[in-house]
């Protein structure tokens, strides 16, 4: 079965944010500004001003993307989200955004273990990060929603109680230690277009 235009923008949206999060290499940061957010830009312009707007801004810093630019942002990755001088500035964990002591391995990690588990879904990376990574956490929305919104079952409402409440409040925490870390451009627009897509979640 089809789906809206604009239900087909959110999952895009959510794949690219999954592929800056999870750290590009220098090809994947080459076919993101060449070929994947300008086609974004192509598709979601003709439904949404909310989300065109720091797409549009992506694109903008992705252009003319070069090998030295990459491995700036190769840099800047490790330093914003693995192992920052002094600490990492914005863990990329729920359970260290959730007002209470930051640390990985919370009890959001077992909490969306348990959502894998239930919905059948098993992690495959070849590092042991713990189930509430962002990009384990938006791939388990992609999921929902896709199967959901292609098969018109429950799971869309599930995934969209998940964006908002699971998701939101801890991303949102996310930005704003993302941003008193002076990150580059790319990642704090990244941030903001993640923000946006689950905000946008339940309006499509």
């Amino acid at each position: 079965m089809s789906i809206s235009e604009s239900k087909l923008h959110i999952l895009k949206l959510l794949e690219l944010c999954v592929t800056i999060f999870r750290g590009p290499n220098a090809d994947e940061w080459s076919t993101l500004a060449t070929v994947g957010v300008p086609e974004l830009i192509v598709r979601v312009q003709k439904n949404s001003d909310t989300l065109l707007a720091p797409i549009q801004k992506l694109n903008q810093l992705l252009t003319d993307i070069t090998d030295e630019k990459t491995s700036v942002l190769e840099t800047e990755y490790v330093r914003l989200f693995i192992a920052g001088p002094g600490g990492i500035p914005a863990p990329l964990y729920a359970s260290c955004h959730l007002g209470t002591t930051p640390r990985t391995m919370g009890q959001s990690a077992l909490d969306m273990q348990n959502r894998l588990q239930q919905a059948g879904l098993e992690i495959s990376l070849d590092s042991n990060e713990p189930a509430d990574h962002l990009t384990i956490e938006l791939e388990f929305l992609f999921y929902l929603l896709s199967e959901g919104w292609f098969n018109q079952s429950e799971q869309a409402d599930q995934g969209i109680e998940f964006a908002e409440s699971v998701m939101l409040p801890w991303v949102r925490r996310f930005r704003d230690a993302l941003n008193t870390a002076s990150p580059h451009p790319v990642f704090a627009c990244a941030a903001d277009i993640t923000v946006a897509m689950l905000e946008a979640v339940s309006k499509v």
